[in-house]
């Protein structure tokens, strides 16, 4: 009983997700102007850099009802480098579209999250597609140490873009 109202929870949120993901309507123009990017002494600042498409922005945790994802980039459930880290964006025309140039990555280019004084680095290995109704990505995966990038698929609404990091080299920042 308990699989089962887990299982329809997760299911519950990714249609939650999937509903924002495809909303176009913004609240702030820029989550970068909203938070500084550059402050490197607070632990809680996440970062993500990706500099074959020239992105670099804040990753901040989803609230309950994903309301947030349309301020720019969200994380579900937890963050920790260790284990698979999933971040949301939106794709398309407009602003807050962090993720519209997503489908230019391939396998060994790099990204890289900053956060809690590190740099975490990330390649590349897998790009594929799915339907909106696959929660099995968002289940955990301990010590995987991989990150999951996802937005909805260019002129198909029902398909999520899926981009697939592995952990490459940890390095610590420079104060």
């Amino acid at each position: 009983m308990k699989e089962k109202i887990r299982k329809v929870s997760t299911f519950t949120i990714y249609l939650l997700v999937c509903l924002l993901i495809i909303s176009s309507s913004l609240k702030i123009p820029n989550i970068s102007q909203a938070y500084n990017t550059n402050i490197k002494s607070y632990t809680d600042v996440k970062t993500l850099r990706i500099p074959k498409i020239e992105l670099v922005s804040t990753v901040i945790k989803a609230t309950d009802n994903f309301e947030n994802l349309d301020y720019g980039l969200v994380y579900y459930k937890d963050f920790n480098p260790n284990n698979k880290i999933i971040i949301f964006g939106h794709s398309g025309m407009g602003k807050g579209t962090y993720f519209n140039r997503l489908d230019e990555l391939m396998p060994g280019d790099a990204s890289y999250l900053d956060y809690d004084e590190k740099t975490y680095e990330y390649n590349v290995m897998n790009t594929y597609k799915v339907s909106k109704k696959d929660v099995y990505l968002l289940e955990n995966e301990y010590n995987s140490k991989k990150l999951l990038l996802i937005t909805c698929v260019k002129g198909n609404k029902n398909k999520r873009l899926v981009v697939e990091l592995f952990l490459k080299n940890i390095k610590t920042l420079e104060k």
